[in-house]
């Protein structure tokens, strides 16, 4: 298969295209490209939702088998991917550090979820039709839906306490029946203008949920816990011990199962059998009740009991505290009594 690098195909595009167009919507939100060169023909659509949310959707041919290196900067966008025909690969050579290597294939009728940020990677695609949806959306809009008590993938539960994001890829599943009929209304959308515009946003919302959900349902059932070994009960025990010993900067799941000698899946649904919650949500309440201690202490600011109790943004403390105690930390420092 050819491998050229990513300036290298914007070179032979130019080249070599038969066709290309570009359409602006008088709205402002909407581009489609039409294309047609030695490579491939067909469009390619983004529509800007509300700030942090993309909709890209790729309708094309290839015409040879291609593989396409580029280099990604660090960013902040998690992407979800529908592949409704066709199939696609990634090959990640490294990320800046070189610790993160994998190969992926995209497969029709399938969906994805990840994170892949500052790595070189190759793209590779196979001759014939293909149909992609994407969702691109960054962590602030992720995190404007949290109310601090959901359960949710391993991977995304970081970023309800951070601006860091581990890299990840998923196959999270088949694409489900509820999926593909948003799906279709993406692809057909019976609006224009405005409402073009929220009807979309609603479907893209929808299409997350779904997968989410098809997300946490698949880690839960592939190692259900029925009961816990008392053996085990005293790990869990343990690795709890040790989140609140680390609170500044926590070791993350898989880590912590490894402290403790148990599988990962094990130790995440051994918590939530014990203590009724995620390991880090766990966490997250420890660290709330201790900052409303120091709060009502009233012998440190505000950004210094953020400090202590492990956030390093002010702006998240207040709003996770917010959440859990029905008032800002200023007013419990001042005083005010808040919801137990």
């Amino acid at each position: 298969m050819e491998i050229i690098t990513s300036a290298q195909y914007h070179q032979q595009h130019v080249e070599s295209r038969k066709e290309y167009e570009v359409v602006y919507n008088t709205e402002g939100y909407d581009r489609i490209v039409r294309y047609s060169d030695r490579y491939v023909t067909g469009s390619y659509r983004e529509v800007q939702l509300r700030h942090g949310v993309f909709l890209l959707l790729y309708d094309g041919t290839w015409l040879n088998d291609l593989s396409v290196e580029s280099f990604y900067d660090k960013h902040q966008w998690i992407v979800a991917r529908f592949h409704l025909a066709g199939s696609s690969g990634i090959v990640i050579s490294g990320n800046q550090d070189k610790s993160f290597k994998a190969d992926y294939i995209h497969q029709a009728g399938k969906n994805y979820l990840f994170y892949l940020s500052d790595i070189k990677q190759i793209d590779e695609v196979a001759v014939g039709k293909e149909l992609t949806i994407l969702i691109l959306f960054n962590f602030d809009f992720f995190r404007s839906f949290s109310t601090g008590s959901e359960v949710l993938p391993e991977p995304l539960q970081v970023l309800l306490e951070s601006d860091t994001l581990p890299l990840f890829h998923r196959q999270v599943g088949q694409i489900t029946h509820q999926m593909h009929l948003a799906l279709e209304q993406i692809l057909h959308c019976p609006h224009q203008g405005m409402m073009k515009r929220m009807y979309l946003e609603s479907k893209v919302i929808e299409l997350l949920s779904w997968q989410l959900t098809q997300f946490v349902e698949t880690e839960q059932g592939q190692y259900p816990v029925t009961s816990l070994k008392p053996v085990d009960v005293e790990r869990i025990y343990q690795a709890k011990e040790i989140l609140i010993q680390n609170q500044i900067e926590p070791p993350s799941l898989m880590d912590l199962a490894q402290l403790v000698g148990l599988h990962h899946m094990k130790l995440k649904l051994g918590f939530r059998e014990i203590f009724g919650t995620t390991a880090f949500a766990c966490l997250r309440s420890y660290r709330l009740e201790q900052a409303k201690q120091f709060l009502q202490e009233g012998k440190m600011t505000v950004e210094e009991v953020a400090n202590v109790v492990g956030y390093s943004h002010l702006g998240h403390f207040r709003n996770a505290f917010k959440r859990k105690f029905g008032i800002t930390p200023s007013a419990c420092r001042a005083g005010k009594i808040v919801m137990e």
